[in-house]
């Protein structure tokens, strides 16, 4: 693990920009603070920018390339029941996928007839060579052009963001008008306590410097209406699946009852052990 917990600059809360904060944990010399006022959880102070963009372009320090860390044939189903439900509300166009790591979801949205386009912190990772256009760098960097998207996707990127609500606004620029954000973090409920112990079997699956932002359901509606975006409906999103196991068996297992719960209640009330949504841009 790379210490960058020296290098740190404070921060207010992403969520309503309290500078006024309480310490829940103390994780790798990292503190996870509570905010007073709406009580959003995030690593308080964070890593410097600058730290950050060096933690993720580096081949020893990024896990998240690795095949070993998520294989393509464990995240192909989950990639699918992404693209089908992205295409009920966007059956083809133009599509932003941020966080794109290898391109295995491009791949599969580009089959599917979207033109698509890709952008991640590459740095001393091979980019993909798959035909896609793709930037190196933040989604400020690549200085996309406003109002030129149809479908913004972000999956497992902004619990890593320093600044969230400015990876919206940025997002919020580039979409059309009336376009979708499909957005998919962890939840903070099952991130520690009693949630994390029966789900995950540990105390607490906090993960800094990687996860400096920690989201609620309430939390994440809050932060798209801040952006510009209006709620549309959660979604149920597959998780990966383990290889042949007793893991594998008793994730594939929940994830029945979590659907059986999501359809019986049109997608109301289920277990949310991820947050998993689509948001369209107001005017």
């Amino acid at each position: 693990m790379v210490d960058l917990a020296n290098a740190t600059v404070s921060a207010q809360c992403p969520i309503c920009g309290s500078g006024s904060d309480a310490t829940l944990r103390i994780v790798r010399g990292f503190r996870i603070a509570q905010c007073t006022t709406c009580r959003f959880v995030f690593v308080n102070p964070r890593p410097a920018l600058d730290e950050l963009v060096t933690l993720y372009a580096g081949a020893k320090t990024n896990p998240f390339f690795s095949e070993a860390f998520e294989s393509i044939t464990s995240e192909r189903p989950a990639l699918r029941s992404v693209l089908q439900q992205i295409r009920r509300y966007v059956p083809t166009g133009r599509l932003l996928e941020v966080g794109c790591g290898r391109g295995d979801f491009l791949m599969l949205a580009r089959n599917a007839g979207f033109n698509v386009t890709g952008c991640d912190f590459f740095g001393a990772h091979k980019r993909p060579d798959n035909g896609i256009v793709s930037y190196d760098g933040t989604l400020a960097q690549a200085q996309l052009s406003s109002n030129s998207f149809d479908i913004v996707v972000i999956r497992n990127v902004l619990e890593h963001v320093f600044d969230p609500n400015m990876e919206l606004n940025e997002i919020r620029r580039i979409l059309k008008s009336d376009a979708y954000l499909y957005i998919k973090v962890p939840n903070v409920s099952f991130e520690h306590g009693l949630g994390c112990r029966l789900v995950f079997g540990r105390e607490h699956d906090f993960d800094p410097p990687f996860h400096l932002n920690h989201f609620s359901s309430a939390s994440l509606m809050a932060l798209l209406q801040k952006a510009g975006f209006e709620f549309i409906s959660w979604s149920l999103e597959r998780p990966t699946l383990y290889s042949l196991g007793v893991k594998h068996f008793a994730r594939l297992s929940g994830y029945g009852l979590i659907q059986t719960a999501f359809f019986l209640t049109q997608g109301r009330a289920f277990p949310k052990i991820v947050l998993s949504c689509v948001a369209r841009k107001t005017c």
